[in-house]
C-alpha cells in the first residue's frame, strides 16, 4: 500500500505538467488570430476633394519634332523608312524619279560647260596677251567672262547637290534624307506615289518621343476647376496599374467647334518610350474644398440594403458595424458623416467578411 502511493506521489508533478501543456495547446489567442486576418486603415478628417475625370489621348511633342516636306514632284520609287522605326541622321529614307532633278541636272552640265569654254577661252588670251597679240581690254572681258561661269557653276552645284544629286550621277533621282535622329510618327508616302509640286503635306514627321504630351479633352461645365500647374493623374490602356503623373502646363483659349471641347497639356517625360502617339488614355483631376469631412478608404465601405457601413476596430479583436452617409467618393478617398472621428480604424481588407458575421 505504501508502495502505490509513493509511485502515486511521483507521478502526479507529471500529470500535472502534462495537463498544462495540454491546456495551454488547446487554448487559442483569439483576438490576435482574428486580426491577423483583417487590415484597417485610419479614418481623417481632411479637407472634400472633388475628383474630375477626363478623356485625353497622347501626342508626340510638337516642340520635338521635324517634319520632312517634298522638295520636289515626281514619282516615289522606293521608301527605306516604316511607321514607328528609329532613324538616324542622314539615313536615306525614300527615293524619287523627278523631271525636277533632271532639270537641275541638264543646268549644271550646261553650266559645267560654259564654264570649261570660260576657262579655255581666258586661257588663250592671256597667252595672246603676253606676246602682244592681244589687248589689256581682250584681257579683262575674258577674265570676266569666266567669273561670271565659275559662279554660274557653282550656284547649279549647289543646287543639285541640295535637291539630292551630284555632278558623277546624271540620273534624275531626288534623295530624301532624314534631317535629324528620331522615330517615324507621321508617313505619308508609299512607291509609286505621285508627288506633285503644290502638295503641302509633309511626307515624314520624326519625333524623339523622349517627352510627349497628353491632350485633355475638358468640356466646358469644367473650364472654370481646371488651372494650369495643377497635378493630374494619367492612366493609359496599356498600362493599367501604372500612373503617370504630371502637370497641366497650358490651356488652350479656343473651344474645338466640332467636339466642343478646349483642351490642356501636360508634357510627360517618356523613359523607354512607353507612352506612344495615339495612345487613349484617362486623366483624373484633385480640387480640395474649403469643406472638411472624414475621409475613409473607399475599400472600407459596405454596401447592404441600401445602406452603407465601415466595420469599426475597437481594439483587442472588437469589431462593430457602424452605419455611414457617403456624400462623395473618389478613387482616393470616399468622404462620409458618421459617428466615427478622427483617427479611428475602420477595416479595409476583409471588411465585408467581417460584416456578414456581424450580421448574422
Amino acid at each position: 500500500m505504501k508502495t502505490k502511493l509513493l509511485l502515486w506521489v511521483l507521478c502526479l508533478p507529471a500529470i500535472v505538467l502534462v495537463s498544462c501543456q495540454s491546456e495551454q495547446k488547446n487554448e487559442e489567442p483569439k483576438t490576435k488570430d482574428m486580426g491577423s486576418a483583417f487590415r484597417t486603415d485610419t479614418v481623417q478628417l481632411r479637407n472634400y476633394e472633388q475628383e474630375l475625370q477626363f478623356t485625353g489621348q497622347v501626342s508626340f511633342d510638337q516642340k520635338q519634332v521635324d517634319r520632312v516636306y517634298p522638295m520636289v514632284s515626281g514619282n516615289v520609287l522606293d521608301v527605306n523608312a516604316e511607321l514607328g522605326a528609329f532613324v538616324k541622321k542622314g539615313q536615306v529614307l525614300a527615293k524619287l524619279q523627278s523631271a525636277d532633278v533632271s532639270q537641275f541636272v541638264k543646268d549644271y552640265n550646261t553650266a559645267k560647260s560654259n564654264y570649261d569654254i570660260a576657262k579655255r577661252n581666258a586661257d588663250n588670251v592671256e597667252q595672246l596677251y603676253k606676246t602682244k597679240f592681244s589687248s589689256e581690254n581682250d584681257l579683262v572681258n575674258a577674265r570676266k567672262q569666266l567669273e561670271i561661269a565659275s559662279s554660274e557653276l557653282e550656284r547649279s552645284s549647289q543646287v543639285l547637290k541640295m535637291y539630292g544629286g551630284t555632278s558623277a550621277n546624271s540620273q534624275p533621282i531626288f534623295t530624301v534624307s532624314a534631317p535629324v535622329s528620331g522615330y517615324i510618327v507621321e508617313r505619308n508616302i508609299n512607291p509609286n506615289m505621285q508627288i506633285r509640286p503644290d502638295n503641302g503635306n509633309s511626307l515624314f514627321t520624326i519625333s524623339n518621343l523622349s517627352d510627349v504630351w497628353v491632350l485633355i479633352n475638358i468640356y466646358e461645365s469644367d473650364i472654370q476647376a481646371v488651372k494650369i500647374g495643377q497635378e493630374v493623374n494619367i492612366n493609359t490602356l496599356a498600362y493599367p496599374d501604372r500612373v503617370f503623373q504630371g502637370r497641366i502646363d497650358n490651356i488652350s483659349q479656343v473651344i474645338d467647334n466640332d467636339s466642343k471641347v478646349l483642351q490642356a497639356r501636360v508634357v510627360l517625360q517618356n523613359p523607354g518610350g512607353l507612352l506612344k502617339p495615339d495612345m487613349f488614355c484617362t486623366v483624373k483631376l484633385h480640387i480640395e474644398k474649403p469643406e472638411k469631412l472624414l475621409a475613409v478608404n473607399p475599400k472600407s465601405v459596405i454596401f447592404s440594403e441600401d445602406r452603407y457601413f465601415v466595420i469599426l476596430d475597437k481594439g483587442k479583436g472588437n469589431y462593430q458595424s457602424v452605419p455611414v452617409e457617403v456624400i462623395k467618393s473618389t478613387s482616393k478617398y470616399s468622404y462620409i458623416k458618421a459617428n466615427l472621428r478622427d483617427g479611428d480604424q475602420v477595416v479595409t481588407e476583409g471588411a465585408l467578411l467581417l460584416f456578414n458575421e456581424l450580421t448574422d
